[in-house]
């Protein structure tokens, strides 16, 4: 089972999830899961909960980003252009990896990502548009390449009080996806509604946008924390992957 993937000349660290009962001549779905500034991979893959909740086959990849001089990771260096970010690359080398080491539906490419994960994987959606089936990000910022790739199924969880990443970021962040997928500004409420959900695009549309307003402000310890991964968001985003056709 690959653990990296090598980028100029460095070792990236990455773990990869395998289902049980894997079957070399099935295609599988390919999620890529992004941590944020404070968290590991191996962090995020505990919490996420992505595992055990596809209702299709799927392997699911946690990439490590590197470090800035403060210590924080990032998956960038100061001064990319938002068209070229470090780490698009680092995408592509996790899919050329994955595909050839398993049976991957390359039609059924996803990303997910929290906070500064989740701003990275909303850019990435817009940079391999042409690549990216599906994105759900929490919590992240709207900074995007100018053009993008092409179309891309969305679904954008954020709550409205968060005070690390502002909602106006979303609702960016929402604008530029319906742009991207040419749909117009009406929605309709959809599941989950656990997650206060509303769908742009027609039922059965092939690149919808869910837009989520979590509600959910504190931990289960009782903490005000609403920028938060809410217990339960993994499950639906695999729920959403699955719809798309």
């Amino acid at each position: 089972m690959p653990d990296h993937v090598a980028l100029d000349g460095t070792a990236r660290g990455m773990i990869v999830a395998v289902p049980d009962g894997y079957r070399p001549d099935r295609p599988h779905s390919l999620v890529v899961a992004f941590h944020g500034r404070t968290n590991s991979n191996a962090e995020v893959r505990r919490y996420f909960g992505l595992e055990g909740q596809a209702e299709e086959p799927a392997i699911i990849v946690y990439p490590a980003s590197l470090k800035d001089a403060r210590g924080l990771n990032v998956w960038s260096d100061p001064g990319d252009p938002p068209d070229r970010l470090r780490d698009f690359r680092l995408f592509d080398a996790v899919l050329e990896s994955m595909a050839a080491s398993y049976c991957i539906d390359m039609g059924r490419v996803f990303v997910v990502g929290h906070s500064l994960g989740g701003s990275f994987a909303n850019s990435l959606a817009c940079a391999r548009g042409g690549v990216i089936r599906g994105l759900a990000s929490v919590g992240g910022g709207s900074a995007r390449p100018k053009d993008c790739g092409g179309p891309v199924a969305a679904m954008v969880l954020h709550n409205p009080r968060d005070e690390q990443v502002p909602v106006s970021e979303a609702l960016r962040l929402r604008r530029a996806l319906l742009a991207q997928d040419g749909l117009p500004t009406g929605s309709e409420p959809d599941e989950p509604r656990r997650f206060n959900c509303r769908r742009y695009g027609a039922e059965g549309e092939e690149n919808p946008v869910l837009w989520c307003p979590l509600a959910d402000d504190r931990t289960r310890n009782g903490r005000f924390y609403p920028h938060q991964w809410p217990q339960g968001v993994g499950a639906a985003i695999m729920a959403f992957f699955a719809r798309l056709d």
